[in-house]
């Protein structure tokens, strides 16, 4: 956290920098970033923000209870930036909203209003590294920011298999070969998330790999859900993952509770996920796996207490097309299988949603 930090405050003084420059220069496009640059080009920093407001109306089918609410699903501050040298790069994300700070762990000291902070240095096209705090490299669909999302939330399978965000070192690569692209991402990690780590000494190890046949995405349409561009040629892109988080501390390894009675568990993750888009059709697929070496754990201090890691396979499959340029119908499957080691307690679970978006400004 003392890293992040430092980036923090060198931000605010390079934006002071920046306002006292006589030819610095100020550039703001509808639905785009707000973006200063220094006279001298060495420092440009960009500013975005976003706003979920949510009416949430709810039946249940088995006992016919209804309510209502109205929230504030999520309020970001996103801040990118050069410094010095377009090699180095930076990126910083604030989350305000209740949803975004909301801690499965209230009991343990935390910053959850940070949800990145990296420092990023790249020295050629093909090669970058990070080292900071920011998604960890897991399925597609929370690799995919929520502002690019197809329907209102990503599925129970990202929610019950993800490895979201983490403090780590990144090596990223990306090779273009007659025009099949390749592209990798490994983090070495903390394995707890944002929270203080317990520090036990012990680290995961994530990778994830992409292939793409057909060309690199324009405008990074790969982690879009929604056939924005609608492209006239179709765009496959496929991907593999695996993560070894060894002595995991918590039920869903970089999420969830603390394990009763201070266990750990190695948690392997594995799995693969899909993206096709064409002519304003899209279709997303995921197939997720995680298996652990520790099972049911029983509450040494209350017997009536157990906890678990979260283990089995989920599968999901989210369609969606665009009937005319700004408006999109979506269809989103998805499914839980538990471990037989943890059946007893957690049931299978299924997803069914239908949704519709209209986009005021698109691409």
């Amino acid at each position: 956290m003392k890293k992040s930090t430092i980036i923090i405050c060198f931000l605010a003084k390079s934006n002071n920098s920046l306002s006292q420059a006589e030819d610095s220069a100020i550039k703001i496009d509808f639905g785009k970033r707000v973006q200063f640059t220094s006279a001298d080009s060495m420092f440009t920093i960009a500013t975005e923000g976003r706003i979920q407001s949510l009416f949430e109306a709810k039946s249940n089918i088995t006992n016919e209870a209804t309510g209502a609410d109205f929230l504030l699903r999520r309020c970001r501050l996103n801040i990118q930036g050069i410094v010095f040298n377009p090699q180095f790069t930076c990126r910083i994300q604030l989350g305000f909203a209740h949803g975004d700070i909301t801690s499965g762990n209230s009991v343990v000291q935390n910053n959850l209003i940070l949800g990145d902070a990296i420092l990023f240095y790249k020295p050629n096209k093909w090669f970058r590294v990070g080292f900071g705090q920011t998604k960890l490299p897991g399925n597609r669909q929370r690799q995919i920011s929520s502002a690019n999302l197809q329907l209102l939330e990503r599925s129970i399978a990202n929610n019950n298999f993800t490895l979201d965000r983490d403090k780590s070192i990144w090596l990223y690569t990306n090779f273009d070969i007659n025009k099949t692209v390749l592209k990798s991402t490994r983090a070495i990690s903390s394995g707890e998330d944002r929270i203080v780590s317990a520090k036990n000494g012990k680290l995961s190890y994530a990778a994830r790999l992409e292939f793409l046949p057909r060309c690199e995405f324009t405008k990074a349409g790969d982690y879009v859900e929604a056939d924005i561009e609608i492209k006239s040629k179709p765009k496959l892109a496929i991907a593999s993952v695996y993560n070894f988080n060894i002595d995991a501390t918590r039920t869903m390894a970089q999420l969830g509770d603390f394990l009763y009675n201070s266990e750990t568990a190695n948690i392997q993750y594995y799995g693969a996920d899909l993206l096709f888009k064409y002519k304003g059709f899209s279709l997303e697929s995921e197939f997720y796996n995680r298996n652990s070496d520790n099972a049911i754990i029983t509450n040494n201090a209350d017997s009536t207490q157990s906890n678990y890691d979260i283990a089995g396979n989920t599968f999901m499959i989210q369609a969606g097309y665009f009937v005319s340029k700004t408006n999109n119908i979506a269809i989103k499957y998805a499914q839980i299988n538990p471990d037989k080691e943890v059946a007893s307690i957690i049931n299978a679970q299924k997803e069914y949603v239908i949704g519709f978006s209209h986009y005021y400004y698109p691409n």
